[in-house]
């Protein structure tokens, strides 16, 4: 699995790992234990490097996996010692938060609603009761470190869940829910404040990509019934920015690998911005803007060269940031058309084109980085007063057999 997240650079490929785990599959699936549910989130992160396909469906058979084993509630811990306690708790907060992770990624419901989960997050393993529970058990203060960052990240996808369930409706129209930015924003600030006060003596880019995202899940659906001016329209495209930038970062670190979900978070992230240039133009535009674009078309590079799947989101995004610059310079008014001129001249630069030929782009070997491309055009050029909301990226991904 750890092969499989990185490089290729070990002499056994993930792969044949995985194949010899496979043969005790049946094994882990004859009983609903712990072990089975650890066998099966293993499973998805082999898989989450991947395209996303299937991958909703694995995190939510080991959830509800967990629901069956009472691990989401404090009434089946009552004849347990305190050390196996810990561990259910460590287990189910992983699966939870990647299952938060995964469905809110694709746009899915959710497993199971928070309010019906009452089981406390696992102890730090910096703190004293911790040491008392496992004072047999060793670890180093690297590991301690990031058993207790992850803690942090349970708190954030908790916060996550509350804005899904909270914005991402369609009982109602988000006009009506732009109250509710204030108080889930103010969730995240003070989520960043416990962060910067409990590890600020090391580097947070990790943490601050996902306070980013937050940010950006928050407040991008109502980016069309902001004015620029609103500070929540530009907090939204400055945790754009950072997560493009964090991303940036990490990639300059060999050990970091990534998965459809990083694809996911950047390409979206670099869309947001767009959105905000293409609709406000120089009312936002700023060198930093800019900075912000080009990391995001620099990560997209990168991971399209290290899995050949992520390479129509990279160039659509290409197509999309030649089509905004252009608006930018002669002042276009149709995203679609723009696009499709630009998609034209990649492919051929001595043809003549016209909008009449749109669906015949989508045919050519570059079809799959077009069908992306109109997909997003109709959000972006959305009429004035009408709301439509972003496709998901996993519409995206069915656009075409990857």
């Amino acid at each position: 699995m750890l092969i499989q997240l990185t490089e290729r650079n070990a002499p056994t490929p993930p792969e044949n790992y995985y194949m010899t785990a496979l043969q005790h599959l049946f094994t882990a699936r004859e009983s609903k234990t712990t072990q089975n549910v650890e066998a099966m989130l293993l499973l998805v992160l082999y898989h989450i490097r991947s395209s996303s396909y299937g991958i909703w469906y694995m995190i939510g058979l080991a959830m509800r996996t967990c629901i069956d084993l009472g691990l989401h509630t404090k009434r089946h811990e009552g004849n347990l010692d305190r050390y196996t306690i810990q561990m259910r708790r460590r287990l189910f907060w992983s699966v939870y938060s990647l299952e938060r992770t995964i469905a809110i990624c694709l746009g899915r419901p959710l497993s199971i609603p928070d309010r019906q989960i009452d089981v406390d997050l696992p102890l730090d393993p910096e703190d004293e009761a911790w040491s008392e529970i496992a004072h047999t058990q060793t670890a180093t203060p690297t590991r301690k470190r990031s058993l207790s960052m992850a803690l942090w990240l349970f708190k954030m996808r908790r916060i996550e869940s509350r804005i899904q369930f909270s914005i991402y409706r369609a009982d109602k129209p988000l006009s009506a829910l732009t109250s509710k930015m204030n108080q889930l924003y103010q969730d995240l600030e003070s989520w960043k404040t416990s962060l910067v006060e409990r590890f600020g003596d090391i580097d947070l880019n990790y943490p601050m990509l996902h306070y980013h995202r937050a940010v950006r899940l928050l407040i991008q659906p109502f980016l069309p019934l902001l004015p620029p001016s609103d500070p929540y329209y530009l907090l939204c495209i400055r945790a754009a920015g950072g997560v493009c930038q964090a991303h940036k970062k990490l990639h300059q670190s060999l050990e970091y690998g990534h998965s459809f979900i990083a694809v996911q978070h950047v390409f979206v992230a670099g869309i947001t911005l767009l959105y905000g240039l293409w609709t406000q133009q120089h009312a936002i535009w700023s060198y930093s803007l800019s900075n912000d674009i080009r990391a995001c078309s620099l990560v997209l590079f990168v991971m399209g060269e290290r899995a050949p799947w992520v390479k129509k989101y990279r160039d659509a995004f290409e197509v999309l940031v030649n089509a905004t610059m252009e608006k930018l310079e002669n002042g276009v008014n149709n995203l679609a058309e723009t696009a499709a001129v630009q998609m034209r001249n990649v492919t051929n630069s001595n043809a003549n084109f016209t909008t009449e030929q749109f669906d015949n782009l989508a045919d050519g070997e570059d079809g799959d980085a077009w069908k992306v491309v109109a997909e997003l055009a109709n959000w972006i050029d959305q009429p004035e007063g009408s709301l439509v909301w972003m496709p998901d990226f996993e519409l995206l991904q069915n656009l075409s057999p990857v």
